[in-house]
């Protein structure tokens, strides 16, 4: 075996000691710039290589078997047995504020990326190395062995690849993120927040990721102020809590439980909304996450302090309200300060066989939902229809929500019809009609257009006014039907179908 290694590295860390113990195997080491510095201020004897930007011509030769390779400053480079290379961290630069796209082409590493390539692309010959979790392994295998397996060595070149892929898809989502979303190639570099507890269930393996070199937003931007680890279900339960919070203007409370609504309700102060979506759903919050969209008052922390949530994401908090949440015990306290929302991101669903791509359901209409009937909603049916439409946006198909004044009443969700999830909702309602306030008539939001039958079971059961998609054959009957009971109906003119 050629005892040769040529070395390269952006970050630093362990690579005196791997080259220490490459010199005590009789390695003959050569390294560039900044490495070559390092290796010399050791005392590790290595030959300097010098070139000329943007790329180590001579090194390249070497890899590709080309001789004679001789460097700028004279040196002639041998076939090299290890390579050692890491590259500029342009992800941590690129998720910068301040950073401007016209910056990028000073940040792009060329040379270790070309040296890198080259190596792994000769895995057979070549010990590829780009991790420093990976220095004391290859040296214990050179110490003991002579050499590493060819699986092993197999593994490295991987590992190498999938370390370039990563740079590349990172400076490729980097430059299209106001493209084309679904472009006939997706390309995708993830970067690992986390490893969570556990995934849906506790048998099941389960990491949050963010997209590398992205600006922190989102749950990517979560900063945990107190409480024990997460898992998989807990992040499906603040994405969709906070987003739904932040769909609303006024003080709001959104308590989500499984990854859907259980409880919504606004109030004049944000206590006043948190009782009122408690009193709304009292079983179903049990266990929930709590979402606001402003700082959590201390007021709104006291009455918290007195049921059993699992979560709270908000904004942000007030001193004595962060200090009366992390003094209860298993509540984990989460500041969400970014929007949620961008544009440019999808969603993603795995199928046998491939990925699902979609763009995000970001619009709340498509345009000013249009009155069907003779009767337009009142003021109050308005706002109780604006307050049902958005909750039931977040709901599982087919899903209703039923609202009272400024509080959802009863949400029926993932129904296999619009019938059933009616009549569940309504069911709902008749059970809790004695601790529901009442204040304000009663309204409907379903998330798919209604048939007639569909229709006529909501208005039995109370219903003053509805908003639902339209589009669907019986719209005419449904306005008719309602016109005869002076019930108000808007089309809304979008879906919001949620899987």
């Amino acid at each position: 075996m050629d005892k040769t290694a040529y070395l390269s590295v952006y970050d630093k860390t362990g690579v005196e000691d791997f080259a220490r113990g490459l010199a005590e195997l009789d390695f003959e080491i050569y390294a560039s710039g900044s490495t070559y510095k390092l290796l010399a201020e050791a005392g590790i004897e290595a030959e300097e290589v010098k070139y000329s930007p943007p790329v180590p011509s001579a090194v390249l030769k070497a890899l590709a078997g080309r001789f004679p390779a001789v460097s700028e400053n004279g040196v002639e480079l041998p076939r090299f047995r290890v390579v050692v290379a890491n590259l500029y961290p342009i992800a941590a630069v690129m998720g910068q504020p301040e950073f401007a796209i016209e910056e990028l082409p000073g940040y792009l590493d060329q040379a270790n990326s070309a040296v890198l390539r080259a190596a792994a692309r000769d895995f057979v010959s070549v010990i590829s190395v780009c991790s420093a979790a990976d220095y004391a392994p290859v040296l214990a295998a050179l110490k003991e062995a002579g050499g590493l397996e060819p699986g092993v060595q197999k593994q490295l070149a991987a590992r190498a690849w999938q370390y370039l892929a990563a740079y590349d898809a990172t400076v490729a989502q980097y430059l299209s993120e106001t493209g084309n979303l679904l472009g006939d190639e997706v390309v995708m570099s993830l970067r690992k927040v986390a490893d969570l507890d556990y995934g849906e269930n506790r048998h099941q393996n389960a990491a949050f990721y963010a997209l590398s070199g992205a600006r922190p937003r989102g749950l990517n931007a979560a900063r945990l102020l107190s409480g024990g680890d997460f898992n998989f279900n807990h992040y499906l339960d603040l994405d969709t809590a906070f987003e739904l919070a932040q769909e609303f203007e006024e003080p709001v409370c959104v308590i989500v439980k499984h990854d859907r609504p259980a409880a919504v309700c606004c109030g004049s102060t944000q206590a006043e909304s948190l009782r009122g979506a408690l009193r709304s759903e009292p079983a179903g919050s049990v266990g929930g996450t709590a979402a606001f969209n402003r700082q959590v008052e201390p007021e709104t922390a006291a009455a918290l302090a007195e049921t059993f949530i699992e979560s709270v994401v908000a904004p942000d908090y007030a001193p004595e309200a962060l200090k009366a949440l992390k003094s209860k015990a298993g509540l984990r306290v989460v500041a969400l300060p970014a929007p949620v929302l961008s544009p440019y991101e999808v969603n993603l669903r795995s199928v046998a066989g491939g990925v699902l791509i979609e763009s995000r359901d970001n619009r709340l209409f498509s345009a000013e939902p249009a009155c069907a009937t003779k009767r337009k909603p009142t003021e109050a049916e308005a706002a109780a229809l604006r307050l049902a439409w958005k909750t039931v946006k977040y709901a599982k198909t087919y899903a209703v929500a039923l609202a009272e004044g400024r509080c959802v009443t009863a949400i029926s969700a993932s129904e296999s019809s619009t019938y059933d999830a009616v009549r569940n909702a309504l069911w709902k309602m008749r059970e809790k009609r004695s601790i529901l306030p009442g204040a304000g008539p009663l309204v409907m939001a379903a998330d798919a257009a209604l048939p007639l039958k569909t229709l006529q079971a909501a208005l039995a059961g109370g219903v003053t006014a509805v908003i639902q998609p339209g589009g669907w054959q019986d719209d005419e009957d449904c306005a008719r039907f309602c016109d005869e009971r002076n019930v108000a109906m808007l089309f809304a003119g979008i879906r919001h179908f949620r899987h």
